[in-house]
């Protein structure tokens, strides 16, 4: 009868080892876990923070082009008005004297 409590208590105690590595395993893995998710995260956000960055550096680049094209667009269109008042100027002063004084009759 001593001999099998003493099998029952080996038992016992084999099986709280047993059941103590089990929760020491767990516990190790989700640390593992965290620490691969938590690292994935860090590489996910720097990843796509480098291609904000690319994306920003491409669009600053676009706006530069475009901001150049509607300067050019605009220089273009004061030469042109320039043009035509040193045509036309003279012509229009006069018809707008003449309208303001009443003389256009």
């Amino acid at each position: 009868m001593q001999d099998m409590v003493e099998r029952i208590v080996e038992m016992d105690k084999r099986a709280r080892e047993l059941t103590d590595e089990a929760k020491r395993l767990r516990v190790g893995s989700e640390d593992r876990i965290r620490a691969k998710k938590e690292e994935l995260r860090r590489a996910y956000r720097d990843k796509a923070d480098e291609r904000v960055a690319l994306i920003r550096k491409a669009e600053a680049r676009n706006a530069e082009m475009e901001l150049k094209a509607i300067l050019e667009r605009q220089k273009e269109t004061q030469r042109q008005l320039d043009a035509l008042y040193a045509e036309k100027g003279d012509e229009w002063v006069s018809a707008i004297v003449a309208r303001a004084t009443g003389d256009d009759k």
